[in-house]
């Protein structure tokens, strides 16, 4: 039987108490996944502290596209909410 911290009998349809996962560090499907990851964060547009994408926008009337920055005016800061409301 084994025993605990205190010195105490543990039953044995208890988990132990410390579970390896070395067998499964470096599956070839968490190598896969985290080189994803990288590629994801290789190629995105936006970076923290550059400047932002200006990306298409499709209006509801029509069809019509346009950019986001299209709706900026002035020195006044362009807020997209990306929330909703319920």
């Amino acid at each position: 039987m084994e025993l605990n911290s205190d010195e105490e009998e543990v039953p044995p349809d208890d988990p132990p108490i410390c579970v390896s996962d070395d067998n499964r560090l470096c599956t070839m499907a968490s190598l896969k996944a985290v080189w994803h990851g990288q590629k994801l964060d290789l190629f995105k547009q936006a970076h923290e502290g550059g400047p932002a994408p200006n990306s298409q926008v499709v209006l509801p009337e029509g069809f019509q596209y346009q950019h986001i920055l299209d709706y900026a005016r002035g020195d006044r800061p362009l807020v997209l909410n990306f929330g909703s409301c319920t």
